[in-house]
């Protein structure tokens, strides 16, 4: 692979089956990588469907040295700096709501501000909480019709192949102003149309002074397509999304290999 450690200023990774390993983990090498990046003057940022919170959980102690774009680009933190912010109002999911309490098994999330929101903990199995507290470690109870906080966006939480077995309920509602999208195997978020990973990016590259010529990204589901508008290369590993792959401009070998953070070494050195 050429080395291109002359342009890049800015690296972009999704998280969960990208970056992380399959036990959600970080690489071998991702220390080795963050470190030639901040010797090299990149920055580097975390994008995520995950509230802000569960991305610095996994990050640990690098949390104070990267950005993120959390929430599939409804939050961006430039550092520990928010520098976009978008809600989602209450007029606009109401009618979602009505359609969430329809399906048995499904859990909804409320993702605020300042934590998550679920209607019936009592309802929660410990497989929904394992994979609810990955992504929104601060989840409380609240009615969906008066819930305490600003709304970003909804999460679904569905195990048997939501993008199959629920989304067809909630495409209706993809609209001129909500998004709705599988962001992965049990994963569909809901939020307001403009919001993307993509447009997490040019906010940190405004930021910056940060050209799409001086950036790379690396995704794997359909909630990072948007991120490869705005990148000069983007890295799929062969696990993603056949939807990915054939939009990036490479392949790189399966998230179980650590290979991003092996490919931004290949990148910078």
């Amino acid at each position: 692979m050429a080395s291109c450690n002359d342009k890049i200023k800015l690296v972009v990774s999704d998280m969960d089956g990208c970056l992380l390993d399959g036990e959600g983990k970080l690489p071998p090498r991702f220390a080795e990588a963050l470190q030639l990046m901040k010797d090299r003057r990149v920055i580097f940022a975390a994008a995520s469907g995950r509230a802000v919170e569960g991305m610095r959980r996994t990050l640990g102690g690098y949390s104070d040295e990267i950005s993120f774009i959390s929430d599939n680009g409804a939050r961006v933190f430039s550092k520990n700096r928010c520098i976009l912010h978008r809600i989602l109002s209450y007029e606009k999911y109401d009618p979602v709501i009505k359609e969430m309490r329809k399906h048995k098994g499904l859990l909804p999330v409320a993702c605020g501000v300042n934590g998550a929101w679920v209607e019936h903990t009592e309802d929660i199995t410990p497989d929904m909480e394992k994979e609810l507290s990955k992504y929104y470690p601060s989840w409380r109870e609240s009615s969906f019709d008066s819930i305490p906080d600003q709304v970003i966006k909804f999460a679904l939480l569905y195990f048997d192949d939501i993008e199959k077995n629920i989304y067809p309920f909630f495409r209706k509602y993809d609209n001129d102003e909500i998004c709705v999208l599988v962001t992965a195997f049990v994963w569909i978020d809901i939020y307001e149309k403009g919001v993307s990973k993509g447009n997490g990016i040019r906010a940190l590259q405004k930021e910056y002074g940060i050209l799409p010529e001086e950036t790379v990204v690396f995704g794997d589901y359909l909630n990072d397509l948007p991120m490869a508008d705005h990148a000069v290369r983007s890295f799929a590993p062969a696990n993603a999304h056949q939807e990915v792959k054939d939009r990036f401009t490479d392949i790189i070998a399966p998230n179980t290999t650590g290979s991003v953070a092996e490919t931004i070494i290949q990148l910078l050195i």
